[in-house]
């Protein structure tokens, strides 16, 4: 863990940028669904309640 003065944001957040982009997309993914989980423990929500399904369709975009 990095200890940062309060002063140093800009170096922090340079520091974040470059742990996250060292990061696969398995560990990222994994991350947000965590934090996603907390989010829901604090808020007192039950995250395995029935919600209404958000439809996705993926399209392919022409080349232009």
């Amino acid at each position: 863990m990095k200890k940062y003065r309060l002063t140093d944001d800009k170096k922090q957040e340079e520091d974040a940028l470059k742990y996250w982009a060292s990061k696969s997309i398995k560990k990222k993914i994994d991350a947000m669904e965590q934090i996603i989980k907390n989010f829901y423990e604090v808020q007192g929500m039950n995250l395995h309640e029935q919600r209404l399904q958000r439809v996705l369709k993926i399209v392919k975009l022409s080349q232009s």
